[in-house]
């Protein structure tokens, strides 16, 4: 059994890996499931504490080695032959929370579990996230509205960010 902590009204409910291999179907999507809460609790783990908080020792936890990232607008961040795509991805996240803060959209994270022969490999998590100007190590004003697709993977079983796809950026323009 292990424990996450995030910040909503399922952070001090207790999940068991195994309950989630075993309770998750071959629904299209899946909403206040273990499985639904394990992926949301990764995806504040990943985003409130490495990104926002710039802890890349918890980056480099959740990242598989094989990680990519691709955005709409600022390309792909790619496996190199002298640099893996998941170091260079740790060392953006040992700064970039002085520029800017990324919040999860309430209710438009959705999860659709991968199997093979019956057995849970992987997830998709796809959902609306909102970028924040930072002042001060605060998030201060709306910047960008986006959506993303991530790619989560048992490995060795533990589960690790394998893709990234973060596009549909529009800027928020104020009146």
């Amino acid at each position: 059994m292990f424990h996450f902590g995030c910040n909503d009204d399922q952070s001090n409910k207790r999940i068991d890996d195994n309950s989630i291999l075993k309770q998750t179907s071959t629904k299209t999507s899946e909403k206040h499931t273990d499985l639904f809460y394990k992926i949301k609790s990764l995806d504040s783990l990943f985003f409130k504490v490495a990104y926002n908080k710039c802890d890349s020792v918890m980056g480099r936890k959740l990242l598989s080695k094989d990680f990519e990232f691709y955005h709409d607008q600022g390309g792909a961040l790619l496996n190199e032959s002298d640099e893996l795509a998941s170091d260079i991805m740790v060392e953006d996240l040992s700064w970039i929370c002085s520029n800017t803060h990324r919040k999860l959209v309430t209710n438009s994270m959705e999860v659709f579990p991968l199997h093979e022969e019956n057995e849970l490999y992987g997830t998709i998590q796809k959902g609306d996230h909102q970028f924040y100007k930072v002042e001060d190590k605060l998030p201060t004003e709306l910047k960008t509205n986006a959506k993303f697709i991530h790619l989560w993977i048992l490995e060795d079983n533990e589960w690790k960010l394998k893709r990234v796809f973060s596009y549909d950026h529009q800027k928020v323009i104020k009146n």
